[in-house]
């Protein structure tokens, strides 16, 4: 990892970011996605929805997908799953198998901070979206109790496994296990489009697509794929990662077959990073907003990174970590966003985790005065005690299990 000197602030890219105009985007709010959607409906409306949780649970409990996947389920059923995960999993003909093994390299190198990243970074950038908070939100709520965790904090490890499998080699190509688990994304995408559009409880809202837009609609979905890939890039940057361009664009193209995966439209794929920041940001800018689902979200982020790093000694380091990472991404949007997600002042938080860490480095205290020098002290540490976390607290006799391969562990250096 070679140290940068200072964390600059990207700028928009106007030339690039005029290519997503508030009249286009306006519009991607309002469109989905047919495959996914007509998917569901016609499960539901065949009479199928008793078997909707049998469906998901063989989904979870499934890592392939084969013609006997789901040969316990009524026939016609079985039918419409077959079709789906057929059509879904066509890959498009600019797929770039060398690119997407550049990218998979950069997971294999930087995997631990990639994953410390997605909840450090990528996420709250999505919960600041006051809009496409109140789906998230709405999951949340809709999910049953899970143990000793909240349930808006179980879909945070059902997240990075995601991350995990469609960035770990082989997981992109035809059948992999990347490309099955964006495919059970999109179906559980539809599935929550459809019934917050269709309450089947009194106390449940009717959905408001006028204000929203539709959920999980098009630029929601874009937003959260360049938070994933370009604005995750932009992180690496502020631990002062460099990459080449090979690295980069290899890293975006696989987030680009994903995007196409998960049915987002072509003209809101990016190719480099810069397009995907330019992208990020324009979204970012039109919906960022102060929201009580934001600050609840990133208040269940929070806790589950707590609750995943064991001892109390890192408990003050994931605000901390959030406030750093959103800075850069804040003032090229003009938003206050750690403010909107209801993170403490900034320097009430560095004097916690100074005061707490600092003996546990060898670096010079002119070093640690920075934020950077800081951040970049503690995230070595930190993002290998939260990976092993996932390990420890969810492959110790759970229903549900963390995985990563043999080949990154060792990498990673993870027991």
């Amino acid at each position: 990892m070679k140290p940068i000197q200072a964390t600059s602030t990207q700028k928009i890219n106007t030339p690039l970011a005029s290519r997503w105009t508030d009249t286009l985007l306006d519009y991607k709010r309002m469109q989905t996605d047919p495959l996914g959607d007509e998917t569901v409906a016609k499960i539901i409306e065949s009479g199928y929805l008793k078997h909707i949780r049998d469906v998901f649970t063989t989904l979870t409990s499934n890592s392939s997908i084969s013609e006997d996947t789901f040969s316990h389920l009524p026939k016609g059923l079985s039918v419409m799953l077959h079709d789906y995960f057929e059509e879904s999993a066509k890959l498009p003909d600019w797929v770039n198998p060398s690119l997407i093994e550049a990218g998979e390299q950069v997971f294999s190198l930087y995997g631990p901070e990639i994953s410390m990243l997605l909840s450090v970074k990528a996420l709250p950038l999505c919960y600041a979206c006051a809009k496409g908070a109140h789906v998230l939100a709405q999951t949340g709520r809709l999910s049953a109790p899970n143990g000793n965790i909240n349930p808006l904090a179980k879909r945070l490890m059902e997240t990075s496994q995601m991350v995990v499998n469609v960035l770990s080699p082989g997981g992109m190509r035809p059948k992999g296990n990347g490309i099955i688990t964006v495919q059970k994304v999109r179906l559980i995408h539809a599935s929550i489009r459809y019934f917050l559009k269709h309450p089947h409880a009194p106390e449940q809202a009717a959905w408001n697509a006028t204000h929203y837009g539709e959920p999980i609609n098009q630029e929601d979905m874009a937003g959260t794929l360049m938070a994933f890939s370009a604005l995750m890039l932009d992180g690496l940057r502020q631990l002062g990662v460099e990459l080449s361009e090979e690295e980069k664009n290899g890293y975006m193209h696989i987030w680009k077959v994903v995007g196409h995966l998960l049915g987002l439209h072509d003209d809101l794929l990016a190719n480099t990073f810069e397009e995907g920041w330019a992208l990020g940001t324009t979204i970012l800018r039109r919906q960022a907003a102060p929201s009580k689902d934001g600050k609840i979200l990133t208040e269940a982020c929070i806790e589950f990174l707590q609750y995943m790093v064991p001892g109390t000694l890192f408990d003050d380091v994931p605000e901390y970590m959030l406030w750093y990472f959103l800075q850069d991404v804040g003032k090229a949007t003009g938003h206050n966003i750690s403010d909107y997600l209801g993170l403490e002042e900034t320097h009430n938080l560095k004097a916690k985790v100074f005061i707490k860490l600092t003996h546990l480095f060898v670096h010079e205290y002119s070093e640690l005065e920075e934020h950077s020098g800081l951040v970049r002290a503690i995230s070595g540490v930190f993002n290998r005690k939260l990976l092993q976390g996932f390990l420890n607290i969810y492959n110790e006799g759970k229903n549900q299990h963390f995985f990563i391969p043999p080949s990154l562990k060792t990498n990673w250096k993870l027991n």
